[in-house]
């Protein structure tokens, strides 16, 4: 297929190419493999009219680093010399393990765009698989996005969104391109000729992949590329039969010439610094777009933020240095947390004051609590707490959960209720009082067992009641807690209830960044936690604290 277009100075990538194809010949010879020079030159010119999908690049033509100009040559041109396999392709799997912002789903929309329109194979099947539809479309985007900057190929196909699938005709034959995750209806009887495996460190099960990789033994030619950042988890099939296999691979345990991988992480000797993550040379070693993106300055921000966050280190690690790494044990440190206390919390001075308020009401016979959060004009909040408890198992409690829960009834800290479960009525009054005397907008709470409560609240008249949905629900609440408390702007009047709460969350971070409570890893009590991570996550969809909403809804 010849293209005429203005190309953005593509000869750069011709003659780094041109080099590398004469040194890759010449280091071929002798052994059972050729490179098929026209093919790889074909393939590095067809890339070069393809365009950057996002970012500052968006619309420029692609901007090949070195590694990804060999990956092309000795992925597409590397064939079998002679024998029952001559002229076929030599790689069959592809890792490229590599940090986020790193340009992967970029690259992963070249790739296929080589394999929908220079590669012979008939009737071609590719198919882009992830654990969730929102991943799962991003490669999908971006293949899409660079056909559409280019009216010669846009013309040739036809896409849709729902499934998201791009085809085209072939003569008599039809490829196709579809992005799947394992919610998909169907995935028998496919005969996949191209697959990408995106992000497989998050893939819980191998049966999806499983069922790709099935078909694929139908091709002559079958190609899977990997294409992943480092994760928590080492018991799934990525890290355990991808990624370690690469790595036995390079090592020289396993021989495997099929097998092609760049992996871009930090040495072991590199690992022997407990400060490692801080270098800018590590940094450089494992992000080949380091400047670009990542940026310097953004690297520099993570760095402050892991410094004061267990979880933003193992985040840093894991997603920036592609190093694989267990959950934190610490969410935020107990000193900066102690930092961020200003003052201690004078209800008169709230008195009408604007705010929002979390309700996390537990079980009857646990601790339920109530949080208000006042949003100050710089950025930063105070924060009310209301914890309740029933009075008749506190001494028992506070044997069994070794806190002074007695001591901190009589410091005003919890109210103890009357009776052996709490008293629901108690705290709905509390809640009237409180609308009464500040300026509540939003009152955010968790659905269970809190129905009654609720409806009597909303009957009332008292305020707006808004469900929020508990795990990734409160994501931007957990959040605003760690980067508000890092910038010393979360004055939590230092509470000791809630400091003592603060100290016994787990947190659980998924492949899209997104925090959760790991409630499976959670001993002590952290209803607290829970109410203010509630309070600030209808805070922060507020579009001013003045913002009226209807009565109770949910998100």
């Amino acid at each position: 297929m010849k293209i005429k277009r203005k190309f953005h100075n593509p000869q750069h990538y011709w003659k780094i190419a041109e080099s590398y194809i004469s040194k890759q010949s010449e280091a071929l010879k002798g052994s059972e493999y050729y490179l098929d020079e026209k093919l790889a030159m074909k393939c590095i010119k067809f890339s070069s009219l393809l365009k950057h999908t996002s970012g500052e690049f968006a619309g420029v033509n692609f901007q090949f680093q070195d590694w990804q100009i060999k990956a092309i040559v000795d992925i597409f041109a590397t064939k079998y010399k002679e024998g029952k396999y001559q002229g076929l392709r030599r790689y069959q799997r592809v890792l490229f393990f590599m940090p986020k912002k790193n340009g992967k789903s970029e690259f992963a929309g070249v790739l296929h765009a080589i394999m929908f329109f220079i590669d012979q194979d008939k009737a071609k099947e590719q198919y882009s698989i992830a654990t969730e539809a929102e991943q799962a479309k991003i490669i999908h985007k971006v293949f899409l996005t660079m056909l559409k900057q280019e009216p010669e190929l846009f013309e040739l196909v036809h896409s849709t969104v729902k499934p998201p699938r791009i085809t085209k005709e072939d003569g008599a034959f039809f490829d196709e391109f579809q992005s799947l995750t394992s919610s998909a209806d169907t995935k028998d009887g496919l005969r996949p000729s191209f697959l990408t495996v995106d992000e497989g460190h998050a893939h819980t099960s191998k049966d999806l992949y499983q069922i790709m990789t099935d078909g694929l033994a139908g091709r002559n030619e079958p190609l899977e590329v990997h294409l992943s950042t480092a994760g928590k988890s080492k018991q799934g099939f990525f890290y355990l039969d991808i990624y370690q296999y690469a790595k036995k691979i390079q090592q020289g345990i396993i021989k495997d010439d099929r097998f092609y991988s760049v992996l871009f992480e930090p040495d072991e000797k590199d690992l022997e610094d407990p400060d490692y993550w801080k270098n800018p040379e590590i940094w450089k070693k494992c992000n080949p777009n380091l400047g670009n993106s990542p940026t310097y300055s953004y690297m520099e921000g993570k760095i402050t933020q892991a410094e004061h966050s267990a979880v933003s280190l193992i985040s840093f690690i894991t997603k920036h240095l592609n190093v694989w790494a267990d959950k934190a044990d610490v969410w935020i440190d107990s000193k900066l947390w102690e930092d961020s206390f200003k003052y201690k919390i004078d209800e008169k001075k709230l008195k009408g004051k604007a705010c929002f308020g979390g309700l996390d009401l537990a079980s009857v016979t646990d601790i339920a609590a109530f949080i208000l959060v006042f949003p100050k004009d710089n950025d930063e909040y105070d924060v009310l707490c209301r914890f309740f408890i029933p009075e008749d198992n506190m001494k028992q409690r506070s044997k069994k959960d070794k806190v002074p829960y007695e001591q901190w009834v009589k410091e005003g800290l919890i109210t103890a209720t009357k009776g052996n479960i709490i008293d629901y009525g108690f705290i709905e009054k509390q809640i009237k009082k409180d609308c009464e005397y500040f300026d509540v907008k939003e009152i955010a709470y968790d659905k269970w067992n809190s129905v009654q409560l609720v409806t009597n609240l909303d009957d009332a008249g008292v305020s707006n009641m808004v469900a929020i949905s508990q795990g990734y629900g409160i994501n931007t609440g957990l959040k605003e807690i760690e980067t508000a408390t890092i910038g010393k702007r979360l004055n939590h009047g230092n509470n000791k209830v809630l400091t003592w709460m603060i100290s016994n969350v787990a947190i659980f971070q998924n492949a899209d960044d997104k925090l959760k409570i790991d409630k499976n890893n959670v001993i002590e009590k952290i209803d607290g936690v829970v109410s203010l991570a509630m309070a600030l996550v209808i805070k922060m969809v507020s579009k001013t604290v003045e913002t009226a909403t209807p009565s109770i809804r949910s998100f």
